[in-house]
């Protein structure tokens, strides 16, 4: 942490599910991009339940296997651009690895903005859009240079609107060939 502010940032991660078919399981692995807090992904930060298994599994909508426009409009409710995702105003950070339905939960944030800084507070699990209370999973605050929090999410966000462009046919095509050059 520098000067009270945290550095966020965004790197390559992977995440899975387990994808049943009759008596056969296959383990579905999941590229994403993290945002990691002064270097270190944001689940690593919170204080889960041993018993639970999520948010441990859940990613980011930073994905090139969901639709471009949802990704930028993920980043855009990060911005304070779009309305939350719940009644009480606040935004997804992890996700549904599966779906990236909010009904199947996520850890959200409430989204401080001010001139100089932006700050994810009041951390917690939601289950569904409605829950009131989200189950607190950590009572620390994250508070970024505003600047630079914009300066990646916009950057993140132009990446993700120029994959809107290309017709889904040929993300698709995209997705198969390096999946396939990484094997």
């Amino acid at each position: 942490m520098e000067n009270g502010l945290y550095r966020l940032t965004a790197a390559p991660s992977a995440s899975s599910w387990v994808e049943s078919k009759g008596d056969q399981q296959d383990e579905r692995p999941i590229p994403f991009l993290d945002f990691l807090v002064d270097d270190r992904p944001m689940r690593d930060l919170l204080d889960v339940p041993e018993d639970w298994e999520q948010p441990l599994y859940e990613t980011t909508a930073l994905r090139d296997d969901w639709r471009p426009k949802a990704v930028v409009d993920y980043l855009d409710r990060l911005l304070g651009v779009l309305p939350g995702d719940y009644e009480d105003g606040r935004v997804s950070l992890l996700i549904c690895v599966v779906c990236g339905d909010l009904w199947c939960g996520a850890v959200s944030v409430e989204l401080a903005l001010s001139p100089q800084t932006v700050t994810w507070q009041k951390i917690g699990w939601q289950g569904d859009p409605e829950d009131v209370e989200p189950e607190t999973l950590t009572e620390q605050s994250f508070t970024f240079d505003r600047d630079e929090y914009e300066q990646l999410l916009r950057g993140l966000r132009e990446h993700y609107k120029k994959q809107a462009l290309v017709p889904p046919p040929l993300r698709f095509l995209r997705r198969l060939f390096r999946r396939g050059s990484s094997s």
